[in-house]
């Protein structure tokens, strides 16, 4: 499968604690797939610190490789080290200017946080008014869960979405982005996935036999599921294929399961 099969797009961890393991990124899988889904294709994931050079280079790498949206998590907070929008502003270069819906955003949610006894009072303070402060002429998500929205950033044909590292909050904004990110993604790709056995315990041998299929099939991807060497051992090839409609993509796959079949069986005989 290549990225003619969809929106070519990367995504971006933010957060250290992501580089030191202390987190698992799980929140750039669940874009990933839901992406995926809706006919984005994804062609790079990284994780980076909290530094907003840094954010900015991948974002604007992602741009000179080709790609036409950026999703990034992480770092939209009230504290010092929440620092993606400076990163997304520098990399589109704009400068960071308070908007007056995401201040009102963050205010209505402190205020509703003080009144529910959650925080002391409902004050803006500088930290809070921070997180209304976006790259210019992008326009803050709302953020049902927590107190920082979410952001998009647009230049041209390019787009940035700006997620919380929250996965709750992430899935959240996500949503509520998705009618004004939707527009600028190809035609939703039915997906489908199939384990099979191989009746083969050698990786070297599948792996002919693997690319064989894709050679064959288009719209597939073949990814062998590798456990120990042991005597009987029968690994397993996961299928993926892409298509216009799902009995396409079924089609794919069945088609894919026994060419690699045939092949191993040719293979042995060899």
């Amino acid at each position: 499968m290549s990225s003619e099969s969809g929106t070519r797009t990367e995504i971006v961890a933010v957060g250290r604690e992501l580089l030191t393991g202390r987190t698992v990124d799980t929140n750039s899988a669940w874009i990933a797939t839901r992406l995926g889904a809706l006919g984005a294709w994804i062609e790079r994931i990284v994780a980076v610190d909290d530094d907003p050079a840094l954010v900015a280079r991948e974002i604007r790498d992602a741009r000179q490789r080709g790609a036409s949206l950026v999703v990034t998590t992480g770092g939209l907070g009230p504290t010092f080290d929440d620092r993606t929008l400076a990163g997304v502003a520098a990399a589109i270069g704009v400068a960071l200017v308070e908007h007056p819906a995401a201040l009102a955003f963050v205010a209505r949610r402190y205020a509703e946080l003080a009144a529910a006894g959650a925080v002391d009072d409902g004050t803006l303070t500088v930290p809070r008014r921070k997180m209304a402060v976006l790259p210019d002429r992008a326009e803050p998500v709302d953020n049902p869960v927590g107190t920082a929205p979410g952001v998009l950033a647009t230049d041209g044909d390019f787009t940035v979405l700006a997620l919380p590292g929250v996965p709750a909050e992430m899935r959240e904004v996500f949503e509520n982005a998705l009618p004004m990110v939707r527009p600028r993604l190809a035609a939703p790709a039915h997906v489908v996935e199939r384990e099979v056995p191989t009746g083969c315990g050698d990786e070297s041998v599948i792996t002919l036999a693997a690319a064989h299929a894709m050679e064959v099939v288009p719209g597939v991807y073949l990814k062998s599921l590798p456990t120990e060497f042991a005597p009987g051992c029968d690994l397993r090839v996961r299928i993926s294929a892409r298509g216009t409609d799902r009995d396409e993509a079924e089609e794919r796959t069945t088609r894919a399961a026994h060419e690699l079949a045939t092949e191993l069986a040719r293979l042995r005989r060899a």
